[in-house]
Parts: C-alpha cells; sequence; structure tokens
C-alpha cells in the first residue's frame, strides 16, 4: 500500500480524549453548525410529569411540612420544599448502590442504608446530594428529581467554595460528581467541545483543594506503629487514594498537569489498606482488590504522562530525538505484568469489563505516541522537501519559480510500508489497543444495563478510539482487508453509545453522531485505486480530492504546493490544474493545522 500523509490530518493533535471531542467539533463547525436538532424542553413527558406530580402531592401527605419519616425529622431542603418524597430518595440510594457505586466505591456505606437518612441528611448533606444528583440522572422518570437534587448541589458546592469548610464527606461528593457529571440544561443546544471533562476537572481541583486543607494527604502515608485502620483514618485514606486516581485520570484525558502528590512513595497501598472496601459477609464482589488494580493502573498512567507527555516542547524533544523508544518498552513490559497479575481477577462481568477498558485505553495512550511520532517525521520531511523545491533555480530570473512537476524533489514523503516503519511494532499495538476497547465494548457490555451507569471517562475512551481509527485510515496505516471490518467496528460502537444515552443530549448521543459523520466521508486514498474517495459525505480534515484513474499516482497538496490531483474526470482542465470548486475548497484548507493547537478553541473555530 502506497499513501500520502495529508498534513492536516496527521500533524492534528489526537493524544488524549480531549483532543478527540475538538476533533469532532470541528467536525460540527464544517458539516453545518454546532447545533444539535430540536430537542422537547421538558423534562419528562405530560404523562410521566403528571404521574410523578401525584406521587409528589401523594406522599407529601404523609409527611409534615419538615420532611419527616416516622417521626425522625430529615433536613433535606428538596424534601422540606416537596420536590422529592422519603421513598423516592430511598429507592435512589439503592438505585446509587447497585448500579453506580461498584464502579467507583469511595462512598461512605453508612450513606447508602436509607435507615441512616435522618442522621447522614444532616452530618454528610454533600455526600447525600451528590449520590441523589448521580442516581437521578441516567432514566428519563428522574430527570424532574433530579433537576431539584443537581440545583441544591449546586448550592452546596457553591457555599463550600465561598467558605472553604467542609469535611471528607464534601471530598467524597466531589469525586463522584466528577465521575458522573450532572446532566446539562435540556436547553442547551450545543454540540460541545467537552464541557463534561471541564465540569470534572474543576470537581476534582476542589477536592483536592479541600483535601489538602482537611490533611488528607498525611493519610497516605503509614504509621510505624500502625496494626489496625480506625474507620476514620481507613476513610480518610481511601479518599486520598481516590483523589489521586481522579486526579492523574482527569488530567490524563484533557492534557494538564497533575495536581495532587499522591500516595507517599514509599507506600505501596494495597488492598487490606482499605477494609471498608472488602465484601460484605463473604458475599460480593472484592473492591479492595478492584480498587488496588485501578490504582497500579493509575500510577502507569501517571509515569506514561510525566516521561511522554509532560509537555508539548518535551514530546516534540522525543520525537525527534528517538529516545522515547526505551521509555515505551519498559512501559510496555509493566502494561504487561500489570496484565499477568489482575487479568485473572474474579469479580463481576460488568467490573471486568472496565478494567479491560482502561487497560486497552492505557495501551494505547502510551503506544500512539511512537506513532505520531512518525507522522510527525513524515511531515517535516514534506515540510523541508517542498521548501527546497520552491526555491529559484540558478537558471531562473530572480522573480520566477520553477513550478513543480510529478515525481520532482517536491513530491509529498509516502507511508509506503508499516512493517518497514522503526516504530511497526508500537504502531500495530497501537491500531490493536484501540480495536480490541471497541471490541470490548461492542461484545461485553450492554449499552443500557451496564454502560449508561459506567463513569463520563468509559464513554471518552470510545470516542478517542473511533477518533485514533479514523486518523489510521486517513494516514495510511490499515490495509484495505481490514478497513471494512474497523469501519462495522466503528458503526457498531456508535449504535451502542446511542442506546447508552436516555436523550438526544447525553454525551454519547451527542458525539456519536459526530463519529458516524467523520467515518460516512470513504478513505481519499485507496491502494490501486482511490476512485471511491470521491464519495460519501463532507470532507472535513484534508484538502479536497478528486477521482484519479486506477494506477495512477495520488497526490497530496501541501499548503497549495501541488495541484496535480485535482483535474475530475470528464471535466475539462483547469489553467490552474484544479476544478473551480475544488480550488474554493482548497483555498478554505490553505491554512496549515500546524500553526495552532485542536485545544485553542478560537484558532479551531477560525480554521
Amino acid at each position: 500500500m502506497k499513501t500520502v500523509v495529508d498534513d492536516n490530518i496527521a500533524s492534528a493533535d489526537l493524544l488524549n480524549p480531549s483532543d478527540a471531542l475538538e476533533f469532532l467539533a470541528h467536525v460540527a463547525d464544517r458539516a453545518g453548525g454546532n447545533q444539535l436538532p430540536p430537542i422537547i424542553n421538558a423534562n419528562m413527558r405530560p404523562a410521566q410529569r403528571s404521574s410523578s406530580s401525584a406521587i409528589l402531592r401523594d406522599d407529601n401527605r404523609q409527611t409534615n411540612g419538615q420532611g419527616s419519616s416516622n417521626g425522625n425529622v430529615i433536613q433535606y431542603p428538596p424534601l422540606i420544599q416537596g420536590r422529592v418524597t422519603v421513598d423516592m430518595i430511598h429507592e435512589l440510594l439503592v438505585r446509587y448502590e447497585e448500579r453506580y457505586h461498584p464502579y467507583f466505591p469511595i462512598a461512605n456505606p453508612a450513606a447508602m442504608d436509607p435507615h441512616n437518612l435522618p442522621s447522614i441528611a444532616v452530618e454528610e448533606p454533600h455526600l447525600l446530594s451528590a449520590i441523589l444528583t448521580v442516581a437521578s440522572k441516567d432514566e428519563r422518570e428522574w430527570w424532574q428529581i433530579h433537576e431539584a437534587c443537581s440545583a441544591h448541589m449546586q448550592q452546596l458546592i457553591s457555599t463550600l467554595v465561598y467558605c472553604g469548610d467542609g469535611t471528607v464527606e464534601a471530598v467524597e461528593a466531589l469525586l463522584i460528581l466528577a465521575e458522573w457529571v450532572p446532566r446539562r440544561p435540556h436547553s442547551t443546544p450545543a454540540i460541545g467541545r467537552g464541557e463534561e471533562d471541564h465540569a470534572a476537572w474543576m470537581h476534582v481541583g476542589t477536592a483536592i483543594r479541600l483535601g489538602y486543607l482537611l490533611g488528607l494527604d498525611r493519610a497516605g502515608f503509614r504509621n510505624e506503629n500502625e496494626t489496625t485502620l480506625s474507620v476514620e483514618l481507613n476513610r480518610r485514606r481511601l479518599a486520598w487514594a481516590a483523589c489521586y486516581m481522579s486526579d492523574r485520570q482527569i488530567s490524563v484525558r484533557i492534557g494538564k498537569a497533575f495536581w495532587s502528590r499522591g500516595p507517599g512513595p514509599s507506600t505501596g497501598l494495597r488492598a487490606h489498606d482499605f477494609p471498608s472496601l472488602r465484601p460484605r459477609n463473604g458475599h460480593g464482589d472484592d473492591f479492595a482488590a478492584i480498587f488496588q488494580a485501578n490504582l497500579e493502573l493509575t500510577q502507569l498512567f501517571s509515569n506514561a504522562h510525566d516521561v511522554l507527555y509532560s509537555s508539548k516542547s518535551r514530546s516534540h524533544q522525543l520525537h525527534l530525538g528517538g529516545e522515547y523508544v526505551k521509555y515505551i518498552d519498559d512501559f510496555r513490559v509493566a502494561i504487561r505484568t500489570w496484565h499477568s497479575t489482575w487479568g485473572t481477577l474474579s469479580c463481576s462481568p460488568h467490573l471486568k469489563a472496565s478494567l479491560i477498558l482502561s487497560y486497552e485505553y492505557l495501551r494505547l495512550y502510551i503506544n500512539a505516541f511512537a506513532y505520531q511520532a512518525t507522522l510527525n517525521r513524515i511531515v517535516l520531511a514534506q515540510a523541508s522537501n517542498a521548501t527546497t523545491s520552491a526555491l529559484p533555480t540558478s537558471s531562473a530570473a530572480p522573480t520566477q519559480h520553477t513550478t513543480p512537476s510529478r515525481g520532482s524533489a517536491t513530491a509529498p514523503f509516502t507511508f509506503t510500508d508499516v512493517a518497514a516503519a522503526p516504530d511497526a511494532r508500537f504502531i500495530y499495538d497501537s491500531i490493536d489497543a484501540a480495536k480490541a476497547l471497541l471490541s470490548t465494548f461492542n461484545s461485553f457490555i450492554d449499552p443500557v444495563t451496564c454502560f449508561r451507569f459506567m463513569p463520563l471517562r468509559f464513554y471518552l475512551y470510545v470516542i478517542w478510539c473511533a477518533c485514533f481509527l479514523y486518523k489510521a485510515r486517513e494516514t495510511g496505516v490499515m490495509g484495505n482487508d481490514a478497513r471494512g471490518g474497523v469501519r462495522r467496528m466503528v458503526n457498531d460502537a456508535v449504535d451502542r453509545l446511542q442506546k447508552a444515552s436516555a436523550c438526544a443530549n447525553d454525551v454519547g448521543d451527542r458525539y456519536s453522531r459526530l463519529i458516524r459523520l467523520l467515518w460516512r466521508k470513504p478513505p481519499a486514498y485507496q491502494s490501486g485505486n482511490i476512485g471511491s474517495a470521491a464519495t460519501g459525505g463532507a470532507d472535513i480534515t484534508r484538502p479536497g480530492t478528486a477521482q484519479v484513474p486506477p494506477g495512477s499516482a495520488p497526490t497530496v497538496t501541501f499548503n497549495g504546493a501541488d495541484n496535480t490531483h485535482g483535474q475530475v474526470p470528464g471535466q475539462p482542465a483547469h489553467p490552474e490544474g484544479l476544478h473551480p470548486m475544488q480550488q474554493q475548497h482548497q483555498q478554505h484548507h490553505r491554512t496549515s493545522i500546524n500553526a495552532f493547537s485542536w485545544l485553542d478553541l478560537e484558532a479551531v473555530g477560525d480554521y
């Protein structure tokens, strides 16, 4: 296969899910606006709203104006205001413990016991409100309750930030909200640029600052005389370890620096350090072991980010120098060691699937660095050749420039054979990791009963993989025999993302539509025949291309340097080598994507 690597798609930052969301936002802008189809403004269908209101009226007759139940006063403002009922709160507590808690088991178990509701409402208001907010977010019939709980949660967080006064339960609440960000308002029309991750970043940052104020970081160090953990120390240690995990995960996703120190370097926290996560009465999943597995995986994420992605200048230096090879080899060994230890862990299928998704995402995160380094070197070679060919020859007049011809030094550098590339094993592994992640998502996770309730990060893992595989296809890494299978895999993932979404305003549905639009355009360059590239949707990532007779050597315009590929069969040749419509389209793309970062929203909009 001989494929020309286009400067626009090859140089685009696609190092983490945040870049993928920016990439998809660019898709929406080019596709005709950053707007969603009309959405019903009401939170619930009329029948559901009237039914819910009737339930509230009936239940409120059974409680007094202060939200009392069985003689115990429950000081929870939405309950006192009549916006929720005691029975609804009880149901949401059970719902949270069954569907959400297993993925991030840091909430105080006593807070999920309905019998403790009167005391928890007073002593742990942030945690209670966070639990109710999350438990009511993913089912349409609960959205009216979700709005009430979410509004109260906003007031609590505002007071917390304003006064700086909180306890460990507030830290737990903020971390839970970062994993399951509350719903966006239904009136929000824009597809968005990853606002959910921005909110998660803010929640985690506030939790870490509060944790430092409370001295939770000191709980990460073992005491020499420590034999048994007190309940309070165990809770503080678990909360700080969760701060460390959330900080690393959100920072890796959006490409930002870390904020927390994490557990002490000599601590080496293990499952026995979290006794509250052990199975109760010998039944259920061992959350302590699963937490340790995620903690060790997070440490690998942290090290990879520090070594490979600490800054753009450092990454660029590694791309050119090649020192990254020994680092990636070491990380691959560490990943295999983790998998040999935890790959056989016995737990519920949905928890095992979450571990596999995180493992494959880490594989992709590390190996994709070498893939991008290879592309960057190709683009630099293209730029060097284009600059050299633009210089006047000695026989030409000073004001004249030679027009580059096909096959001259200005011909773009081609990705002729992946197997011949120095980083071939890394490139193959990155593609394999992305495909394995999507395959796990498509084959082993039910979108409605399981994936809908998983933390936000897993949605973004799937979205990033779909964007990464698109980039791999466009840069010629995939052979013709693999492209069809990968496209079917992506389409299946898109369908499942939409099934996992409760409405068109959910993160899965919004970005899945952009992924479908992204993949609607067939690849521009096929091995031996690129004729099919002229069909499909709007071109959103590279200069305009047209059909070329089979056997012709396709070329790509590099900032307008070569127009030999532009003639459309059956159309008269244009004096400048391009059809007029293609000239207009290509002029729109003359700004090289090397000139800005995908994280610069204003620059992306201008582009």
